[in-house]
């Protein structure tokens, strides 16, 4: 990324200040993005490009999973299950080219993005991050990508 663009800048300043619930929803707003764009270049026939961006899908996944710091507490396995799943989701839709399985990951990042907008919006009303004050999650979970 070249730090002479000015978009890339921002880009980069976007990420180096954001919570960890911010990291979150930018991770799973740019997942969404890329399941639409898969879509796109399967009605146009380009597997290949696809290939690529499904690829980026998964890893997103990947990280989303990892940054699930304490497994055994109850809403970590909830959000571990979920990205699970859609990570299964996710080979389904690859394997057969599978629109329905596509459509089914897109709606439920859909849902997921929203989700976690709404935190961050509320982090952003009370200028503190919801996960560190305890508010929305117990001491100790970090769901930071």
């Amino acid at each position: 990324m070249s730090t002479s663009d000015p978009i890339d800048r921002f880009l980069q300043q976007e990420v180096a200040s954001a919570t960890p619930a911010k990291l979150h929803w930018l991770l799973l707003r740019r997942a969404h993005s890329l399941s639409v764009a898969i879509q796109g270049l399967w009605e146009k026939q380009d597997y290949q490009g696809a290939q690529q961006w499904l690829i980026l899908v998964r890893e997103i996944l990947t990280e989303l999973l990892a940054g699930i710091v304490d497994p055994n507490h109850p809403l970590a396995r909830q959000q571990s299950d979920l990205y699970i799943f859609l990570s299964a989701l996710l080979a389904s839709a690859e394997q057969g080219r599978d629109t329905a399985a596509l459509k089914d990951l897109r709606e439920i990042l859909e849902i997921e993005m929203i989700s976690w907008e709404m935190l961050v919006r509320r982090e952003a009303q009370t200028g503190q991050s919801a996960a560190a004050s305890g508010d929305l999650a117990p001491a100790g979970l970090d769901f930071s990508a």
